[in-house]
């Protein structure tokens, strides 16, 4: 199978997509809330910014989801941490330390089936809708046209001195949320991007970025948010 870090979803049979942020081994509270919001497993599609392990129980049953035809992720630097553990101990004693224990317990044959299945993640989704066009990634967008943004994330996780990769960004950034009123604007020829990765009391929009990671873990809460 040829890999894209970059997905694009076709909505044309879809009846309504939804967003979720982080989900952080929650799958329990994951269904509590697709009940809620009256989601429909045949003709409805959910999009996960990401981080679907660790901290949480129930992380197979998370990884699981993958199966489903209604589920889409971009890829977080969880799922990023339990793919680079294989060849970098360091990676590996801070993953552990962050929630990924679990891993570490189960067999080699486990860890490199997950591995191979996360290796497969992109780093980004597009949605195009009727009217207008929507970006999923998990961490952060660093360059502030969308274009250029995927061109970048194509390149890789290129090392330049003092230079971090689009790629990075994706995963761990969290320069727009942090700093936005001094280094960033509006992301151009992207309409909405939906992130995860920091933290939030409730969605929270920054030019036309939303942050959406509520806790899930922590504060038992998922912010889910229909786009179409």
């Amino acid at each position: 199978m040829n890999y894209s870090p970059i997905l694009t979803i076709n909505t044309n049979q879809t009846d309504h997509i939804y967003v979720v942020g982080d989900l952080h081994g929650c799958y329990s509270l994951l269904m509590q809330e697709l009940q809620k919001n009256h989601f429909d497993f045949q003709n409805d599609v959910l999009i996960c910014t990401g981080d679907l392990v660790d901290r949480g129980e129930e992380n197979l049953a998370c990884i699981s989801l993958l199966d489903q035809p209604w589920f889409y992720t971009v890829r977080g630097n969880h799922e990023e941490m339990c793919i680079k553990s294989l060849h970098d101990s360091k990676i590996r004693d801070i993953h552990a330390r962050n929630g990924g224990e679990w891993f570490y317990q189960l067999s080699q044959i486990q860890q490199l089936e997950i591995i191979e299945r996360f290796k497969q993640l992109p780093l980004v989704i597009e949605v195009q809708l009727e009217h207008k066009k929507i970006g999923v990634v998990h961490a952060d967008v660093d360059i502030h046209d969308w274009n250029a943004f995927k061109q970048d994330i194509a390149k890789g996780d290129y090392k330049i001195s003092g230079v971090s990769s689009a790629y990075a960004n994706a995963l761990w950034g969290r320069g727009r949320i942090r700093q936005h009123y001094v280094h960033y604007d509006v992301v151009e020829n992207i309409d909405e991007i939906y992130l995860g990765h920091t933290i939030v009391k409730e969605h929270t929009k920054i030019d036309n970025c939303h942050y959406i990671d509520v806790g899930s873990f922590f504060t038992k809460k998922l912010c889910i948010v229909k786009i179409q």
